[in-house]
């Protein structure tokens, strides 16, 4: 499944840059979501001192961003992409009441196009998602300051006065079924405690990379 995000977040149509392109597709066995993003690279700095992976706080980087939804639940995970390989995943209920956040991914690779288009490929697995999903929405956001750019793929009425990703109303229908082998129930990321801990345990490995790299740069 191919989608191409081609306005902004009021309906404005892009006409500065070639657009953000997304495919989605599964793994052979039908369990696992790929995602593969074709993105301009738009220059924007990478979070400082911290090695590619999990990140809190992306949204304020250069991403691209994916949310699947059940909407007979509202429940929904939220992933975010950066160009220089670093990635969140989040669980969300109802609109963006956060169950977790920085679970881990099995795989998240970029690759270079050339010095200004990008290529992520990630592998979704069956655990981080919420069972019966049927809509869906993606977004993207570069710049900064007063360049800050917000772009939808499926975006808000022009009248709207700010950019907001979790307006679930304005997400469309998707037939996941198409894709994967989808369960009633959510993956076990949703209930097992032990995926709280593990994105508990990445935070603080962020945390003390910062540290010691701090320590080393500065003795």
């Amino acid at each position: 499944m191919n989608f191409t995000i081609r306005r902004l977040w009021n309906s404005t149509v892009i006409s500065n840059h070639s657009p953000i392109q997304i495919t989605l597709s599964s793994t052979a066995d039908r369990n696992d979501l790929l995602v593969e993003i074709n993105a301009p690279f738009f220059n924007d700095p990478a979070p400082a001192m911290t090695p590619p992976g999990p990140f809190p706080e992306l949204w304020n980087y250069e991403v691209v961003e994916l949310f699947l939804l059940s909407s007979s639940t509202n429940h929904y995970i939220e992933l975010e992409f950066s160009p220089h390989g670093h990635y969140i995943v989040l669980l969300l209920i109802d609109q963006r009441k956060t169950l977790k956040q920085l679970l881990p991914l099995p795989d998240y690779r970029v690759e270079w196009l050339s010095g200004n288009q990008w290529i992520g490929r990630a592998l979704i697995p069956r655990a981080h998602l919420p069972g019966r999903m049927d809509r869906f929405n993606a977004f993207a956001i570069h710049g900064q300051n007063a360049t800050r750019t917000y772009e939808a793929l499926y975006p808000a009425p022009p009248e709207s006065t700010k950019p907001d990703f979790h307006r679930l109303e304005l997400f469309q229908p998707l037939n996941f079924d198409l894709l994967l082998n989808q369960s009633e129930k959510d993956g076990e990321s949703w209930n097992n405690h032990a995926s709280h801990l593990g994105s508990l345990s990445v935070s603080l490995l962020i945390t003390l990379f910062h540290v010691s790299f701090i320590w080393k740069i500065s003795f």
